[in-house]
């Protein structure tokens, strides 16, 4: 499947990957070439606006033969007037200080499908602001939109979903629709992209939501971590609260694009009950925040992460889908996920995570030309015995990966349970190549090999049909390449191995 999307002066294209034996892709617009790719996706700049272009994509094979994969008419969009925030009526003031929340959320108000709104050079103080639909946000280059600090820049408390539960938390920095399982998307066709950045108010304000106190940063860490090793209920309704980077409920066609993002004081991308959801050629960052999870699609359709570099104080990827009893019953499935291009830019994150709030069903996702090989687990599939609903048709494409583990965890399992177990079945990984390339002490102590799978012993064909081909293990560690348990129909490099 080829797609793509535009701006007024280019378009970006992006497809799927169907053969390892084609070398690169040919890219011609109006019958001329224009340039190569080895990956599954262009930028094609310098374009004029709202005028159309014939482009084609032909795939180039190892053994020299070109079959034309693409050709079709494509179109940039309208030149948009530009709300500046800096200008008048805004007067947004850049130095970091001041705080701007009211006057860019007055531009946002403002704008429609013939405006954007532009955040030039300089440092932006806000606390949160909400997009309408057909927003357009392009940041420039220097430019920042910095989250306050203080969590009382986050209200009002909004209906959201964290970890499973859907919940009363404080607002993201950027909020796109509301939360609403009944129902589809109140919210669509929104752009945030740019050359700029979206920072949020990290660690300062997680202390300040979690009203954890000290005399100085170091020992307000230490405090924390004396808050996660004696969580009580009431305190895990407390950190549920935090909003993300960018919470994107409820709505359809969002794409990000271009941005360096992080420093949330939770997950930075969470996508709730969304479909078309576009995220590429950003970078992420969260090192140092708990829970700072990089994009996470949640009961989402038709998610796209391409082109992105991860430096993330968890998981880079985590694709949820509720938690029982409430998962089972709302039932709303993360499906048609596509990731690619993408790589751990340093080994202190975890990989791609599907789980472990899968009880709405995770199926058809599709990983390829990525590296998580600088990460504590490249892919973990992860469960408990309470969760019910579905892993499904997994595929992994000539990627990286420090390891895989699919596994039942004991963490994070509040909640009724769902009196059925989760079925986990149909994964493909091929032409894998595991190396480690991170630096957690606990390696190989909490799993002891680089494909570690155990399932339910009580019925081990629950976690069922999973295939690993042309895989190679470059095993630095010397430690076992597989060990696998309470699983059936396991075959790795031909073999047979459950």
């Amino acid at each position: 499947m080829i797609k793509y999307f535009s701006y007024s002066d280019e378009i970006v294209l992006l497809w799927d990957k169907k053969s390892n034996n084609i070398l690169s892709y040919e890219i011609c617009l109006n019958g001329v070439k224009i340039g190569e790719s080895t990956k599954t996706f262009f930028r094609i700049k310098n374009l004029l606006s709202k005028q159309s272009y014939n482009i084609s994509i032909s795939a180039i094979y190892k053994n020299g033969s070109s079959i034309a994969i693409y050709n079709k008419k494509c179109w940039t969009t309208k030149t948009k007037k530009d709300l500046v925030v800096t200008f008048e009526p805004y007067n947004a003031i850049g130095d970091g200080k001041t705080l701007n929340t009211k006057s860019i959320q007055k531009a946002i108000d403002d704008c429609d499908k013939n405006h954007r709104v532009v955040i030039p050079s300089g440092v932006f103080l806000i606390g949160s602001l909400r997009l309408n639909s057909d927003v357009e946000v392009y940041i420039e280059k220097d430019g920042v939109l910095k989250g306050s600090e203080i969590k009382d820049d986050y209200l009002p408390i909004v209906k959201s979903r964290f970890e499973g539960w859907e919940c009363d938390c404080y607002s993201s920095l950027i909020n796109v629709g509301f939360l609403d399982h009944l129902n589809g998307a109140n919210t669509k066709n929104i752009m945030i992209h740019g050359e700029g950045k979206i920072i949020g108010g990290g660690e300062k304000l997680l202390y300040d939501i979690l009203q954890i106190n000290g005399h100085d940063i170091e020992e307000q860490r230490l405090n924390l971590l004396k808050y996660q090793e004696h969580l009580t209920s009431d305190e895990e309704s407390k950190y549920r609260k935090r909003g993300r980077l960018i919470g994107v409920n409820n709505a359809e066609n969002v794409i990000i694009d271009g941005l360096e993002l992080g420093n949330s004081p939770s997950w930075n991308i969470h996508m709730v009950y969304s479909k078309n959801i576009i995220t590429c050629g950003c970078s992420i960052n969260s090192i140092g925040i708990w829970n700072g999870d990089g994009w996470n699609p949640d009961s989402s359709t038709n998610c796209t992460l391409f082109d992105t570099k991860f430096n993330t104080g968890d998981d880079c990827v985590a694709i949820k889908s509720g938690k029982n009893p409430q998962g089972n019953i709302i039932n709303i499935p993360s499906k048609n996920i596509k990731i690619f291009s993408c790589f751990i830019e340093k080994g202190k994150s975890h990989g791609i995570s599907i789980g472990s709030e899968i009880s709405g069903g995770i199926k058809n996702v599709s990983i390829w030309d990525s590296d998580f090989s600088n990460s504590f687990f490249g892919l973990h599939i992860k469960t408990t015995n309470k969760r019910g609903g579905y892993i499904k048709n997994i595929n992994v494409n000539n990627c990286k990966l420090s390891r895989v583990l699919i596994r039942k965890v004991d963490y994070n399992d509040d909640g009724e349970s769902s009196n059925e177990l989760t079925e986990i079945n149909n994964l493909n990984l091929k032409n894998i190549i595991f190396e480690y390339g991170g630096s957690d002490p606990n390696f190989t102590k909490e799993a002891d090999s680089f494909i570690y799978i155990n399932g339910f012993d009580v019925d081990k064909r629950k976690v069922n049909n999973i295939k690993f081909y042309n895989t190679k293990i470059i095993n630095k560690e010397n430690i076992k390449e597989y060990n696998v348990s309470n699983c059936s129909n396991v075959t790795f490099n031909g073999k047979k191995i459950s």
